[in-house]
């Protein structure tokens, strides 16, 4: 077995005690954002009356917040904040003129530490499904605390993303290919759960919002060659302070092709699979979005792939109904194994890839594409110990 330096452990300890959550479910604060004024964003609608059709994994949905009061303060809310953890992370559906097809995730997690540095883990997949590739990459970087009020610029490495809400510029590299992205925001930004505070009991609190609909532009080159594209990407940030060793999640983001987008949480303990809380969060394409309680979904999947690095097993090609949407649709991935194995930094393995969405909206036909995240299904590494690098 490798014992890996003392130089390398101490950034390996630290950054998997940081990161642990890893890729966009939740994380906790104890106060809110009090810096700026009211939201620009869209508070999403509490329901007018409970739906009764029960989630797979079946769960209680979590009482949505009495007040209306954002608990997300945007634009300053863009911009990095003092917690444990927070994330920027963007996945997205890209194609060429002549209809070659690439899909992307693109997370950069970032912690603040005493006195003043900033700690930085940059994680993303690229698929080229013309040619049936799936590429992952990961950098790691400490620097300065930085932060801006309403914007956010965090390179890593050779890789940066930076916004102010209505721009996203990504820059990213693996393999032969190398991405640069403009992606425009289309529609207002979402609160999930009306306040953008979302409590998930013992896992504790994350403030999370989302932007679903970004127009998206750019290159992608391969092996030196530049390809115009353009498509959809989807925006998520969190942040909070929290410890999530022993929780998992099943997570989708979906653009259907009604101008609708939709997002599923599902988080549940690691050991017992039992559920913690389930919720959506639906967006109209000219609407205000709406709260989805978890006793309004219903996930469930038909088939599995397992892991020929882990064993780990995670379910594939789900059934996905919203009740008060009507919604009915069969999501199918672009390819199974798209698991994320690299474990330089911190030691959470994960599924995460393109689906396509095929079914029916109050009967009538409906499409579309998003992605599926799965955490909790491979087990947690057993790290070494500083004792362990001693003679």
């Amino acid at each position: 077995m490798h014992i890996p330096s003392q130089a390398h452990l101490v950034p390996l300890l630290f950054l998997s005690f940081l990161l642990v959550a890893v890729v966009g479910a939740c994380s906790s604060s104890d106060q809110p954002p009090t810096e700026t004024p009211g939201p620009t964003a869209t508070q999403v609608a509490k329901p007018t009356q409970t739906p009764t059709l029960i989630p797979t994994p079946s769960t209680e949905p979590t009482t949505v917040p009495s007040t209306t009061e954002a608990m997300v303060q945007l634009p300053h809310d863009e911009g990095a904040h003092n917690n444990d953890l927070e994330w920027w992370y963007f996945n997205g559906h890209l194609a060429t003129e002549n209809g070659q097809e690439f899909s992307y995730h693109y997370v950069t997690f970032q912690s603040i530490l005493p006195p003043g540095l900033t700690s930085r883990l940059a994680q993303l997949s690229l698929a080229d499904h013309t040619n049936g590739q799936h590429l992952i990459h990961e950098e790691a970087a400490f620097t300065m605390d930085e932060r801006k009020s309403g914007e956010f610029d965090v390179p890593v490495g050779d890789l940066r993303m930076s916004g102010n809400g209505e721009v996203y510029n990504l820059k990213f590299e693996t393999g032969d290919y190398s991405v640069e992205l403009e992606a425009v925001s289309q529609r207002p930004p979402v609160l999930h759960y009306g306040t953008g505070l979302v409590d998930l009991g013992i896992a504790g609190k994350t403030y999370y919002y989302s932007r679903t609909r970004l127009q998206t532009s750019g290159t992608v080159s391969v092996a030196g060659v530049p390809h115009t594209v353009t498509g959809l990407s989807w925006m998520d940030h969190q942040w909070g302070d929290f410890t999530t060793l022993n929780i998992g999640w099943d997570w989708l983001s979906l653009n259907l092709d009604d101008g609708s987008d939709l997002t599923i949480s599902v988080v549940w303990e690691r050991e017992s699979r039992k559920p913690i809380d389930s919720y959506g969060t639906y967006v109209p394409p000219d609407s205000p979005a709406i709260h989805l309680p978890g006793s309004d979904i219903s996930l469930g999947s038909t088939g599995s792939w397992t892991s020929p690095t882990n064993g780990a097993v995670y379910p594939m090609n789900w059934n996905l109904r919203v009740e008060s949407l009507g919604l009915d649709l069969t999501l199918t991935p672009s390819s199974e194994e798209a698991e994320f194995t690299l474990t330089g930094f911190v030691p959470i393995i994960y599924w995460e890839g393109s689906i396509q969405a095929k079914g029916t909206r109050d009967g009538a036909p409906v499409a579309g594409h998003g992605f599926v995240e799965m955490v909790g299904y491979a087990a947690i590494p057993e790290l070494p110990t500083a004792s362990s690098t001693q003679p």
